[in-house]
């Protein structure tokens, strides 16, 4: 039976905490109606039968209502208090939902009672019966309570007793043994009496979880004993060997702690309360492969090994390679981290990791190939720029930031022009230079120009050729003898002025010069553009009649 108790503690009194440890004291011998009311918790407010609603009141997460079952019926329930100096007499079975725990008494001051009915034989699935200094367990007669295996039973100042003589005919059963008769007899292990005058079990200091540590660390269980008494430690549930309650190896043992009177050393507790103590293998972690730099990110990466679980880090990506190796990357150079493995246990070791000297060495600028500029009727050149070996160039559009317009080349043919900046990059390492190479493409507008019309003088007049121009700065005036086929410059002196402005005189026309064509030939000293021709205008010579008269002559203009 001491074995039966001691499971049912395990099973309330064992909280596990998978990180380093979490302890738990397990408040049996608390008054259980001065806990805090949880939803569905029922407490008595007349006397009747077990099964009669009226009697009951359930809290429903705010307040006391009236309840509209009877504990047990519809669910289960933690708390259920019979208080208030009512009578509630157990008439029917509890099998189909679980009560955590039945409290007889308030500590008010009123009988406050369980009622077992002559002949009674009733299974009720209680976990916990707790009988308080003004609660009694009475049997009318004769009758069996069957309560489920493991399940407790105290009696914290009360009574357990019958109205009628006192024999082996009323019984507590635990599972499918007898745990009590009154007067102790029919194979039972205890009376009436023996139950209340024992020593509660000491109080547990709380089961205790913990990770391994380096150097391996030592546990001690604890447990309070009640006033008046002191604890001896078993290595089982009853018999067994005294223990000192430690434990400095990897694994779990569970000590038996035992109350015993001060005075009467032959006083001690029916059941003994077990703490269980664990300490569990904690993983390893190692590096496997250094830090490295990768300089095109500016990130670092390295490997561990563990000898299992998952591994985490503060910063980067960290992917499982294969079993119990991992991969962290990119993780920001300059930045150290912690990698953590975390074993299926709950434990985890830490592994600091200090990152690299990731600055890259010195990278020079590019060398410019120089400016280009073109002709807008041209093709766009290509400019170039020169670096170190085992260097490459990346161009942006901006001295620093910008967009990438095309990377790993050490020329560069722009759609159009502009200005264009060369980054030089070590094509092993990644590490780029700490300025960018400015070089500009121009494009230069063509010259134009158009002329202006045919010129017809008499002979010996002066004629004047126009042209408009535009985007040019230089004139070279060129005539034709032969109808256009062919042509050569002229220059200024006795026949020309203006041969090399927008405007050409030809001084003193004569007959022979008429049908003559001219154009001009025009440019921009300051564009690459070629020079332009313009179309021709052509010199007409008129010469004036002669009209006769008698003895005069008249030379006259013609219209």
């Amino acid at each position: 039976m001491i074995l039966k108790y001691s499971l049912f503690l395990d099973k309330i009194g064992l909280l596990y905490n998978a990180g380093k440890f979490l302890t738990i004291g397990l408040l049996l011998f608390q008054s259980f109606f001065s806990v805090a009311q949880n939803t569905g918790d029922f407490r008595s407010i007349a006397s009747g039968n077990w099964n009669n609603p009226a009697i009951w009141q359930t809290y429903n997460g705010i307040t006391w209502v009236a309840a509209t079952s009877f504990p047990g019926q519809n669910a289960d329930a933690d708390h259920v208090l019979i208080g208030n100096g009512n009578t509630v007499t157990l008439n029917v079975d509890i099998t189909s939902f679980i009560l955590s725990n039945l409290v007889i008494g308030d500590n008010s001051g009123g009988d406050d009672i369980l009622l077992l009915p002559d002949n009674g034989d009733f299974e009720v699935n209680i976990e916990t019966l707790a009988v308080e200094s003004d609660g009694i367990l009475e049997w009318v007669k004769n009758a069996d309570i069957r309560f489920p295996e493991g399940a407790i039973i105290y009696n914290n100042g009360g009574t357990i007793s019958t109205s009628k003589n006192c024999n082996a005919s009323q019984v507590i059963y635990i599972g499918n043994d007898k745990f009590s008769t009154c007067n102790g007899n029919g194979g039972a292990d205890y009376s009436f009496d023996d139950i209340e005058s024992a020593l509660p079990p000491p109080q547990s200091g709380g089961d205790i979880t913990e990770c391994e540590e380096n150097p391996i660390q030592t546990l001690t269980a604890t447990a309070t004993p009640p006033s008046g008494a002191y604890v001896e430690w078993y290595n089982s549930a009853e018999g067994g060997s005294m223990v000192s309650p430690t434990l400095s190896t990897i694994g779990t043992f569970t000590y038996y702690a035992e109350s015993v009177d001060n005075s009467d050393p032959n006083r001690k507790s029916i059941f003994r309360t077990p703490v269980t103590l664990t300490i569990e293998d904690s993983p390893t972690i190692s590096v496997s492969s250094a830090p490295s730099c990768n300089f095109f990110s500016n990130t670092y990466e390295l490997e561990v090994t563990v000898s299992n679980g998952i591994v985490t880090s503060t910063e980067g990506t960290v992917t499982n390679i294969s079993g119990n190796q991992w991969r962290i990357s990119g993780i920001p150079s300059g930045n150290d981290i912690t990698a953590t493995v975390t074993a299926a246990n709950g434990c985890t070791q830490d592994l600091e990791v200090t990152s690299p000297n990731c600055t890259c060495p010195v990278v020079n600028a590019p060398v410019s190939g120089g400016n280009e500029v073109y002709c807008s009727t041209d093709p766009v050149p290509t400019i170039s720029v020169s670096v170190g070996p085992g260097e490459t160039a990346d161009w942006y559009n901006a001295a620093s930031g910008g967009s990438l317009l095309l990377g790993g080349s050490t020329s560069y043919t722009p759609s159009s022009a502009g200005v264009f900046y060369a980054e030089a990059r070590n094509i092993v390492t990644g590490c780029t230079s700490n300025s960018r190479t400015v070089v500009s493409v121009t494009e230069d507008v063509p010259s134009s120009a158009s002329m202006g019309p045919d010129q017809s003088v008499m002979v010996s007049d002066d004629a004047i050729f126009n042209i408009t121009v535009s985007n040019a700065n230089t004139y070279q005036w060129q005539l034709s003898t032969d109808g256009g086929s062919n042509y050569s410059d002229i220059s200024d002196g006795s026949e020309y002025t203006g041969t090399q402005s927008t405007t050409l005189t030809v001084q003193n026309v004569q007959v022979d010069k008429n049908g003559y064509l001219f154009r001009v030939v025009v440019s921009n000293t300051m564009s690459s553009c070629p020079a332009f021709v313009t179309g021709s205008a052509q010199l007409n010579v008129r010469v004036r009649n002669i009209i006769t008269n008698r003895k005069s002559t008249y030379r006259v203009n013609p219209f």
